[in-house]
């Protein structure tokens, strides 16, 4: 008998690691602006439903969690973004 509860740790570990390979890229390319249609060309395959379905629930959490910031279809990290990314790399 499987455990249920197995793939919804599943998917939330997976929906993790995108949202984490989102927010590095989108850190990567900062200060250029990314478009969410940027974004998903270039992590992925925009035929490919469900991983732009990934790419944009990603975007959606992270915007959610005050990580992001989204206007008019840009994508950008926020200022307490970058100074936690930039407090972590000189540690």
């Amino acid at each position: 008998m499987r455990d249920k509860g197995r793939p919804v740790a599943d998917n939330a570990a997976a929906d993790r690691r995108e949202e984490g390979e989102v927010l590095r890229h989108v850190i990567a390319v900062h200060p250029a602006t990314l478009r969410l249609s940027d974004l998903i060309r270039e992590l992925g395959d925009a035929d490919d439903f469900p991983r732009r379905d990934g790419i944009e629930r990603a975007v959606r959490e992270l915007v959610k969690g005050g990580l992001l910031f989204r206007c008019e279809g840009a994508v950008l990290p926020t200022r307490q973004t970058l100074y936690l990314w930039q407090t972590l790399e000189l540690s």
